[in-house]
């Protein structure tokens, strides 16, 4: 009698974030392969999404912390799946890491940089950010959040926000950090 053995399995947390981590290389090869054959460039399309909105924190020259509310331009119409759809991939960055993270109820956040520049995405939940300018503002499922106000600004002070959970459950988001200088005075990058 032989016994059979079985191949390693992975639990289903690693078997997502892989997924998401080859969905996040496949979003960023698959439109540079499509201008290559297209000859389309990001950001040249005339025609853009009526209401693409992301919020940012920025930062200024003296290292003060702002929020930022903006309409999200650059986009191409061009054919992604089957069908064009707008596509925008250029963010001045290659996706270095791919994070899910769930905020536990009642977590209020010391005052603190982000760890790299990144965009966070609110999945449920919601969060807020506190900037130093006094600024506060809470998340919502879907809300994009764009960030660069690491350690290593080029700003002459750290530039730094507070972040907690708002209401009674937890809130659970997905970051996309990218590969990308911070930078300074910088509202509305994209």
């Amino acid at each position: 009698m032989s016994k059979e053995t079985k191949p390693p399995t992975r639990n289903r947390v690693d078997i997502l974030l892989l997924s998401a981590a080859a969905l996040v290389v496949l979003s960023a090869a698959v439109p540079i392969v499509l201008r290559m054959a297209t000859g389309k460039s990001t950001g040249n399309s005339s025609e853009q999404p009526n209401d693409f909105r992301y919020y940012q924190i920025y930062t200024s020259e003296a290292g003060t912390t702002h929020f930022g509310k903006w309409k999200m331009t650059g986009f191409d119409l061009q054919p992604y799946g089957s069908k064009p759809q707008y596509v925008r991939s250029d963010f001045g960055g290659e996706p270095t890491k791919l994070v899910f993270t769930e905020l536990a109820v009642g977590l209020e956040q010391p005052l603190h940089s982000c760890p790299a520049v990144q965009f966070v995405v609110t999945l449920s939940g919601s969060w807020y950010v506190k900037t130093t300018d006094g600024t506060k503002f809470a998340f919502k499922p879907g809300d994009v959040l764009f960030q660069d106000n690491t350690k290593n600004s080029p700003a002459s002070k750290q530039p730094e926000h507070y972040s907690g959970v708002v209401g009674d459950q937890p809130c659970q988001q997905m970051i996309v950090q990218l590969l990308r200088p911070p930078q300074v005075n910088e509202p509305n990058p994209f």
